[in-house]
Formats: structure tokens, C-alpha cells, sequence
């Protein structure tokens, strides 16, 4: 026997299995983080002057619709449509004045704010909003045609123009 150590030399056809193998597991757990983590669902669209018409029968009870309009031309809003046993329909803006470019998200059934964090709260039948900034979610004026909710692309506009554009801010992006 001699004193010398062998090497192994390995190179990319004895190695490529290796490879394979780790790029199926990568794949694999993407898919899974996709799907543990799901992207936020896009709100529909409305084109400026387009009214909602949704069948009151399709909406999930304690489910938040989201949907976007154009309410003037640099601001593209979002309102959302939910149905409870308790309150009825609920159509208001998704985000709260005060802080309304940071946007809105869901939590244990919450409307939260996206930038304080805390909970957007209701305004009870008959209360209006105060002319002060606050974190009060803004309701819509709808109408219940039979089974149907409609909601009017004017209403959306006038409400936008009078609680966030008319509380000194300049035009939203």
C-alpha cells in the first residue's frame, strides 16, 4: 500500500440527480407557501359611472366583497359589500379617512385599518360622520331592488367627494 490518499472527483454527469432533486424540493415548497399564504384577491373593478348590481342571495353571510371604482380620475377607491344576520348589507369605503393610503385588511372578522391597526368602527342607524379625520368606516347609500343590492356609481362618487376629498386632503394616488 502506498501513502497516497485518492480523491474523488465527482463532476456534472455523476452530480446532476443531486440537482434534480433539490429543484423539485424548491418547486415544491413554493407551490407550498403559495398555498399556505395565498395572494389577496384582486377587488372587481367598476369603470367610472357603473353601478353594482349584486343578488342578495349570492352573498356569503360575514363575507367582505370588495370592489374598486374610479371616483374621479387619479383615485381608484375601494368599498366593500358584506352580509350579516344582524346588521343586514353593509356597503362602506374600505379604509378610514385618517389614514387612507395605507389601506385596509380582515382579522377575526374585523375591519381593520392598514395603518394604525386598530378596528374601523360602525356608525350606528342615523349617526353621521364628524367632520374631524377619524377611523370610522364611511357608509354607501344603497338601494334593495327585490333580491337585488344596487349600488349606484354616483352615490360612490358624491360620498368619496364629500367625506375624503372635502376634509382638506389633496387627491389620493
Amino acid at each position: 500500500m502506498s501513502g497516497r490518499k485518492r480523491t474523488l472527483q465527482l463532476g456534472w454527469r455523476e452530480l446532476w440527480p443531486v440537482w434534480v432533486v433539490f429543484g423539485v424540493l424548491i418547486a415544491i415548497g413554493m407551490v407550498g407557501v403559495q398555498m399556505v399564504f395565498p395572494t389577496p384577491a384582486r377587488p372587481k373593478a367598476l369603470l367610472a359611472g357603473e353601478d353594482l348590481t349584486l343578488n342578495l342571495s349570492d352573498l356569503e353571510l360575514a363575507k367582505v366583497h370588495l370592489f374598486a371604482y374610479a371616483a374621479t380620475p387619479p383615485n381608484q377607491v375601494e368599498f366593500f359589500v358584506e352580509r350579516s344576520l344582524s346588521a343586514g348589507v353593509t356597503v362602506a369605503f374600505a379604509s378610514c379617512r385618517r389614514c387612507y393610503r395605507s389601506g385596509h385588511y380582515q382579522q377575526a372578522g374585523q375591519h381593520l385599518c392598514g395603518y394604525c391597526n386598530q378596528p374601523m368602527e360602525r356608525f350606528s342607524a342615523g349617526e353621521t360622520p364628524s367632520a374631524e379625520k377619524d377611523c370610522k368606516l364611511i357608509l354607501i347609500a344603497f338601494e334593495k331592488l327585490g333580491n337585488q343590492l344596487v349600488v349606484r356609481g354616483d352615490a360612490v362618487r358624491e360620498t368619496f367627494a364629500r367625506w375624503y376629498l372635502a376634509v382638506g386632503r389633496r387627491p389620493l394616488v
